[in-house]
C-alpha cells in the first residue's frame, strides 16, 4: 500500500467526468436521463403500436431491462463515492482507510434482478 502515488486533483477530475456521464438525479441529463427517455419512449411505442402483444412485449422488454440500467447507476455511484473516499484517506494518511474503500468500491446491495 505504501506505493501509491496518487494525484488528487487528477481523481477528481475523473470522478467528475465519470459522475457527469451518469447524470443527475433529476433525470435531466447523462445515463440517468437516457434511462428517462428510454421509458418514455416505450411507454409511447407501446401506445403507438395499438396492439396487445406489442405492447406486452415492450412491457417485458422495459421490465427486464429496465432494472439492470439502473443498477448501472447504482455501482457507478457506488464507485464514484469508493474511489473519493479512498482518495480522501489516502490524503490524510489512512492507507488502510483507503484500501477498504477501495475494496468495497462498486458495491450495491443486491437488486434482485
Amino acid at each position: 500500500m505504501s506505493t501509491w502515488d496518487i494525484s488528487p486533483e487528477g481523481v477528481s477530475s475523473v470522478l467528475t467526468a465519470v459522475g457527469g456521464h451518469v447524470g443527475d438525479e433529476a433525470m435531466t441529463e447523462g445515463l440517468t436521463g437516457q434511462i428517462d427517455d428510454f421509458s418514455t419512449h416505450v411507454v409511447s411505442a407501446s401506445e403507438q403500436a395499438a396492439s396487445e402483444p406489442i405492447g406486452q412485449a415492450l412491457d417485458e422488454f422495459a421490465g427486464h431491462f429496465g432494472p439492470r440500467m439502473w443498477t448501472m447507476v447504482a455501482r457507478t455511484a457506488s464507485a464514484i463515492s469508493g474511489c473519493s473516499e479512498a482518495t480522501t484517506a489516502y490524503v490524510n494518511g489512512n492507507l488502510e482507510m483507503a484500501a477498504e474503500a477501495q475494496g468495497n468500491a462498486g458495491e450495491v446491495p443486491d437488486l434482485d434482478l
